[in-house]
C-alpha cells in the first residue's frame, strides 16, 4: 500500500514541475524586467497613433502593477490623455479585469503546486524514499522541456493561432479582440506578445533542462 501510495505522489510531483516552472516564467515576465527591455529593445514597433516610449513605460508599467497588485480597476479607469478622453475604453478594463482573474488563479495554482513540491520532500525524506522523489523531480524537468519546445515550435511556426487558442480557452468570445487604435493594442502590440512568448519558452525550457537533465549529471 505504501508503495503504491509513493508511486502515485511521484507521478503527481512530475506533473507538478512543469507548472512551478511555468509559472515562475510567468512571474518575471509580469516583473518591470521584461516590460523596460522590450519597449526600448531595437526593432520593437512604433505606435503608429502616438505613443512614445516614454509613454508606453509609464502606462505598460501601471497596467502591469494593476494586474499583479490588489489595486482596483478605478486606478486605470482614471487614466487620461491630454485630451481628457480616458486612457482604456470601458471593454478594455473589463478585459485586463478578466486577465487579472486569470493571473491571481494561476498564482494560486502556482501557491499549491509549490506547496505540494515542498511538502512531498519533506514527506520523502522521513519515509525513506528520497531517491524516488528527487527522480520524480528530475523526471518533470524532462516533461517541462519537451512541452515547452512544442510551444516555442508553435510560436515560431504559427503564433497568430496559438495566440488565438490561448485566448479562447482563458476569455469568453470575442471580448480579447480590439481595435489597433485602442489603447491596449498600441500598448501590447502582436510583437511585444511573440516577444514574452519566446521569452517564457526560452526560461521555462532552461529550467527544464538544468532540472531534468543538468542537476541529475551532478548528482551522480
Amino acid at each position: 500500500m505504501k508503495n503504491a501510495f509513493t508511486k502515485g505522489l511521484s507521478g503527481l510531483v512530475s506533473l507538478t514541475v512543469p507548472v512551478v516552472l511555468s509559472v515562475l516564467s510567468v512571474l518575471i515576465l509580469v516583473s518591470p524586467v521584461f516590460v523596460n527591455i522590450e519597449y526600448r529593445r531595437p526593432g520593437f514597433p512604433g505606435d503608429r497613433y502616438g505613443f512614445s516610449t516614454a509613454e508606453r513605460l509609464q502606462y505598460g508599467n501601471l497596467t502591469r502593477s494593476y494586474l499583479v497588485t490588489k489595486q482596483s480597476l478605478d486606478t486605470l479607469r482614471e487614466l487620461k490623455f491630454d485630451s481628457g478622453e480616458p486612457l482604456y475604453q470601458e471593454r478594455e478594463l473589463s478585459h485586463l479585469e478578466d486577465v487579472k482573474v486569470v493571473l491571481q488563479g494561476v498564482l494560486k495554482v502556482w501557491a499549491g503546486a509549490v506547496f505540494l513540491l515542498v511538502l512531498s520532500g519533506i514527506y520523502s525524506r522521513f519515509g525513506g524514499w528520497q531517491d524516488q522523489y528527487w527522480e520524480a523531480v528530475f523526471r518533470g524537468g524532462r516533461l517541462t522541456a519537451l512541452l515547452v519546445v512544442a510551444i516555442l515550435v508553435l510560436t515560431v511556426v504559427s503564433f497568430r493561432a496559438l495566440f488565438t487558442n490561448f485566448h479562447l480557452i482563458f476569455f469568453e468570445g470575442d471580448s480579447w479582440l480590439f481595435l489597433y487604435s485602442d489603447t491596449l493594442i498600441r500598448l501590447f502590440p502582436m510583437r511585444f506578445w511573440q516577444d514574452a512568448f519566446l521569452v517564457f519558452g526560452f526560461l521555462t525550457l532552461a529550467g527544464g533542462v538544468l532540472l531534468g537533465w543538468v542537476v541529475p549529471s551532478r548528482r551522480k
